[in-house]
C-alpha cells in the first residue's frame, strides 16, 4: 500500500505475507536504493551539518529504528489478531459487542453477563470467582466492561467501552451506541463490528506505511479561515500558499523541499493520487506559481492534490522543510464546513500522516467540526500540535486561554498536558515574508518594528516546538500515533476478547448441563416409550375384549329370548292375520336391532374411555393430540336381516305334534289314540276292513262324512284359536335359524369391536407418532446442544488465547509508552 501523502521520489510498500508473520518494507531513497526495513533504516547525516547535529542523528536513528521495528512487528500482530476476529466472526462465532450493564452482585464474579440472560442470577452462582489475582492489563479491561452508566438523564453521554472499534450509532436522541446494539440481532451486530475491524486492519496497513517511512507528513488542518495558508506561508517565510479574505484553499496542496524534485521549484497538479510518479509528466500537469491562486480557489474538481515543491534558504537549524534531518510535507487543506465531501475526505485523509498541526482562530475557539474533527484524530494521535492565531485580535488573552486550554483537555488530554511544548498562541501575519518566487531572494527579510517582536518570538518558539517535535522527539510526533492507536485498538481487543469470551464460558456450562439434562430426559423418553406403548395396547386388548363380551352376550340373550318380545301385542283377528305376522316379524327384528345399537353405544364408550385412557398416557408430550370423532363409528342399517326373512303359510300351522298333546284337543288327539291302538294290535288295512265290514260300506260312508267335517272344523277352530302363538313361535325359530346360518352374532360383534379397535389404533398411533417426534426432538437438540458446546468451548479458548497475545502486547506497549515519554531522540 503507498500513501497518497509520501514525498515525490519515495515510495513505501508495505508487503505482508498470508500468515502475517514477516512485514518486508522497501524504501525507494531518493538515490533509487532499496532498503530493506525489517529494520528501519538509519539516516545517513548530510555533509553540510554541524558535527552536533551529525551525532544527533545517529544517535535518534538507532533508537528510533529500535522503537520502528517493535511497532512494526506489533501492527503486524494486531493485523493477525483483527484477521483471526474476521475469521471467526464469520464462520464460528458472533462476536458481540460489550453493552451490558452490571451490579455489584454481578461484577464480584469476575464474569461477565449480558443482561437479557433470564438465568443470570443461577449462572452466576455457577461461575467460580478468579483466584490468583488481576494483573494491570486485566484490571483496566475490567474497570472498561464494570464502568457503571451516567444518568442519561443529564447531558452526559454513556461511556463507551471501546475506543477505536465502537460502533459510531445513534437512536435519535442521547442514547449511546450500546442502547442501540441492545435492539440489535447478533448477526447485525457481528457485521457492523466486521466492517469497524475491517476499517482497523486498513488503518494498521497505513500506520505500517507511516511508521516504515523515514519521511514526515504534517497536516495543517483548522476551520474556514482560521488562517491555514497564512501559517504555512509564516512557517516557509515565504508567499507560497494563495491567502485571501474569503476561503481560497479548495483541495489539498502538499509543499515539499525543493530536493525532492530534484532541485527544481514546481508546481505538479495531479488527478489521481495513486498512479503520480514525478519522474513520469504524464502522471501530472505543471502549473506556474503565478497561476496558483486560481488553480486552488477555483473550486474545479479537475485535481485531486498538488504538489508544491519549493525552496527555504533558511538554514538547516532554523527551517522546517530544509531541516538536514528528516524529509518533511506540509499538507495544506480545505477548510472544515466548507464543503462536505472536502471535509469527509479531510476526515479519512488525516489517518494517513504523522502530525496534525490543527489551526483555530482565537477569536472563533473550537466549532463543533473542529471537535469532531480533533476528536476523531484524537483516537490516534496522543498528542496534536494547536496553533491559536490571531491572538492579537484578543483583548483578554488570559481568559481566551483558559477557554481554549479547557477546550483541549476534553479532546486530547494529553496535549493538555503536555500543552507548554504543544499549545501555541501567536499571530502568524506578525512574521516578515517574502513574496515572489526568486531564487535571489534574500535569506531573511528586513528587520521589523520593536513592537512586532514579541509576536515573532511567540512564533518562533512555535517553530523551535514544532521542530522538537517533529525532528528531535520523533517518537512523539512520527512514532507515536501508531503506538497510541495500537494501544486503544489492544484495548478494544482484549475488551472484546474478555467480554465474549466469558459469554462463551458461560454458553459452554449452560450447553453442558443442557446436554447432560437431555442425556437423561432421551433415556426417560425412550424408557416411556416402551412402558407407555405396552399399556397402551394392553388398554386397546382390554377393550376390545370387554366389547366382544358384552356384545355377545346381548345378541344372544336376545336372540334366544326373541319370542318374548311380541307377548303383549294384540292379534286383530283372522282378516289382518298375515299383516300380524309381518308386524311380529319386524318387531322381533327391531329388538335384535335395538340389542345391536345398545352394543355399539357401549363399544363406544369404552372406546372413548380407553382412548382418553391413551392420550393421557402421553399428555406430558410435546405437540397438539389428535382429535379422534367417535359420532360416526356405526351408520349400518341394522335391519338389513328383515329382507331375508319372509313370512309364509306354513308360519301360521304349528305342525309340531309334540308341543299339541298336553292342549286338549280332544278329537285329534282321541283320533290319534286310536289309530294308534289299532295299530298296535291289527295291521292298519286289515283292521279298516274288518271294521268296514263290520259296520257295512254304506253305513260307514254315511257315518264317515259328518265325522270328518266334525274333525275338519274342530281342526280350524283350533288353528284359528292357536294362531298368534304359532305364528309367534314359527318366526322365532325361523329367525334364530336364519341368524344361526348366518353367524349373525360373530358378525355383528366382529364390526362393533373392529370400529372400537380402528379409532383406538389411532390413538395409539397418534401417540407413537408423539413420541418418535419427541425423540427426535431431543435428538435435535442434543445434536444442537453438542454444536453450541463444542462452538462456545472452542470460542471460550480463542478469546482466552487472544487475550493472552495482547495482554503481552499492551505491556510491550506501556514499556514503549514510558520511553517515550522519558527519552529524546
Amino acid at each position: 500500500m503507498s500513501s497518497s501523502f509520501l514525498p515525490a521520489g519515495r515510495n513505501v510498500q508495505i508487503k505482508f505475507n498470508s500468515d502475517n508473520r514477516n512485514t518486508d518494507v522497501l524504501i525507494n531513497s531518493l538515490s533509487d536504493k532499496a532498503v530493506s526495513t525489517t529494520t528501519p533504516p538509519a539516516i545517513i547525516p548530510s555533509t553540510t551539518e554541524s558535527h552536533a547535529s551529525h551525532s544527533f542523528k545517529f544517535t535518534g536513528s538507532h533508537a528510533f529504528a529500535h522503537k520502528s521495528q517493535k511497532l512494526l512487528s506489533l501492527l503486524r500482530d494486531t493485523k493477525s489478531i483483527l484477521g483471526s476476529y474476521r475469521e471467526v466472526n464469520r464462520e464460528k462465532w458472533h462476536i458481540q459487542y460489550p453493552f451490558i450493564r452490571l451490579n455489584k452482585a454481578q461484577t464480584s464474579t469476575g464474569r461477565i453477563f449480558p443482561k437479557d440472560d433470564n438465568n443470570l442470577s443461577s449462572i452466576s452462582e455457577r461461575i467460580t470467582m478468579r483466584a490468583e489475582p488481576l494483573n494491570k492489563f486485566r484490571e483496566q479491561i475490567r474497570a472498561k466492561l464494570h464502568a457503571p452508566e451516567p444518568d442519561m438523564s443529564s447531558s452526559q453521554e454513556s461511556i463507551n467501552k471501546l475506543n477505536v472499534l465502537n460502533l459510531d450509532l445513534k437512536n435519535g436522541d442521547r442514547s449511546s451506541a450500546e442502547n442501540v446494539v441492545e435492539k440489535l440481532d447478533k448477526s447485525s451486530v457481528a457485521t457492523l463490528l466486521d466492517e469497524r475491524i475491517v476499517q482497523s486492519i486498513k488503518r494498521i496497513e497505513n500506520l505500517s506505511s507511516r511508521v516504515a517511512d523515514t519521511s514526515s507528513k504534517v497536516l495543517v488542518a483548522g476551520d474556514v479561515n482560521a488562517g491555514k495558508s497564512t501559517f504555512v506561508n509564516a512557517l516557509l517565510r515565504r508567499e507560497i500558499m494563495p491567502v485571501d479574505q474569503q476561503p481560497c484553499t479548495t483541495i489539498f496542496c502538499e509543499v515539499l523541499n525543493v530536493q525532492e524534485n530534484s532541485n527544481k521549484e514546481e508546481i505538479h497538479a495531479i488527478k489521481n493520487i495513486e498512479a503520480y510518479n514525478r519522474e513520469d509528466k504524464n502522471t501530472y500537469t505543471k502549473i506556474d506559481f503565478a497561476n496558483l491562486f486560481d488553480t486552488i480557489s477555483s473550486g474545479t474538481e479537475e485535481y485531486t492534490q498538488l504538489k508544491v515543491y519549493c525552496k527555504d534558504k533558511r538554514k538547516a537549524q532554523q527551517s522546517l522543510l530544509h531541516n538536514g534531518v528528516v524529509d518533511i510535507a506540509l499538507i495544506d487543506c480545505p477548510g472544515l464546513n466548507r464543503d462536505t465531501l472536502k471535509t469527509t475526505a479531510l476526515f479519512a485523509r488525516q489517518e494517513e500522516i504523522d502530525v496534525i498541526v490543527f489551526v483555530v482562530s482565537a477569536e472563533n475557539h473550537f466549532t463543533l467540526s473542529a471537535k469532531e474533527f480533533l476528536s476523531n484524530a484524537s483516537n490516534e494521535k496522543a498528542y496534536l500540535f494547536i496553533v491559536v492565531n490571531r491572538f492579537d485580535n484578543i483583548r483578554d488573552k488570559n481568559k481566551c486561554k483558559r477557554n481554549i486550554l479547557e477546550q483541549i483537555k476534553e479532546v486530547s488530554p494529553r496535549t493538555h498536558e503536555h500543552s507548554k511544548d504543544l499549545v501555541h498562541f501567536v499571530t502568524s501575519t506578525a512574521i516578515p515574508i517574502e513574496s515572489g518566487n526568486d531564487e535571489s531572494i534574500s535569506e531573511s527579510p528586513a528587520s521589523p518594528h520593536t513592537s512586532d517582536r514579541q509576536r515573532i518570538e511567540d512564533f518562533q518558539s512555535l517553530e523551535e516546538s514544532l521542530r522538537n517535535f517533529i525532528l528531535k522527539k520523533r517518537s512523539k510526533s512520527k512514532l507515536a500515533p501508531a503506538q497510541y492507536y495500537l494501544e486503544n485498538l489492544v484495548s478494544d481487543i482484549g475488551v472484546l476478547a474478555e467480554f465474549n469470551g466469558s459469554i462463551a464460558s458461560i454458553e459452554a456450562k449452560t450447553a453442558l448441563k443442557e446436554l447432560q439434562d437431555g442425556e437423561r430426559s432421551f433415556e426417560r423418553l425412550c424408557n416411556d416409550e416402551k412402558c407407555i406403548g405396552a399399556k397402551a395396547e394392553k388398554y386397546v386388548e382390554e377393550t376390545c375384549d370387554l366389547i366382544v363380551r358384552f356384545t355377545k352376550q346381548r345378541l344372544e340373550h336376545a336372540i334366544s329370548e326373541i319370542d318374548k318380545s311380541v307377548i303383549n301385542i294384540k292379534y286383530p283377528g283372522l282378516l289382518y292375520a298375515w299383516a300380524f305376522a309381518n308386524d311380529v316379524r319386524d318387531i322381533m327384528l327391531d329388538e335384535i336391532s335395538k340389542e345391536v345399537r345398545l352394543s355399539e353405544e357401549f363399544a363406544k364408550k369404552e372406546t372413548a374411555l380407553c382412548i382418553s385412557k391413551i392420550q393421557s398416557s402421553g399428555e406430558n408430550l410435546e405437540g397438539n393430540q389428535r382429535q379422534i370423532k367417535l359420532d360416526k363409528m356405526y351408520k349400518r342399517d341394522h335391519n338389513i336381516i328383515s329382507n331375508a326373512i319372509t313370512v309364509s303359510l306354513s308360519d301360521f300351522v304349528d305342525l309340531n305334534f309334540d308341543k299339541n298333546v298336553n292342549d286338549g284337543l280332544s278329537i285329534i288327539g282321541f283320533s290319534g289314540c286310536t289309530l294308534i291302538a289299532v295299530a298296535t294290535r291289527l295291521d292298519a288295512f286289515s283292521s279298516l276292513w274288518k271294521i268296514t265290514n263290520f259296520i257295512g260300506f254304506n253305513n260307514l260312508r254315511k257315518i264317515a262324512l259328518p265325522m270328518i267335517l266334525i274333525a275338519g272344523g274342530i281342526s280350524v277352530a283350533y288353528i284359528v284359536s292357536d294362531l298368534k302363538r304359532s305364528l309367534t313361535r314359527n318366526l322365532a325359530r325361523k329367525i334364530q335359524q336364519q341368524l344361526a346360518q348366518s353367524q349373525y352374532v360373530d358378525t355383528e360383534t366382529n364390526r362393533i369391536v373392529r370400529q372400537g379397535r380402528k379409532k383406538m389404533r389411532l390413538a395409539t398411533d397418534d401417540l407413537r407418532t408423539r413420541f418418535r417426534h419427541a425423540v427426535e426432538e431431543e435428538e435435535k437438540k442434543r445434536i444442537v446442544t453438542k454444536s453450541i458446546l463444542t462452538k462456545s468451548e472452542e470460542a471460550a479458548r480463542f478469546f482466552e488465547e487472544i487475550f493472552s497475545k495482547v495482554e503481552s502486547m499492551a505491556n510491550t506497549l506501556d514499556t514503549l509508552g514510558h520511553e517515550w515519554e522519558d527519552m529524546d531522540d
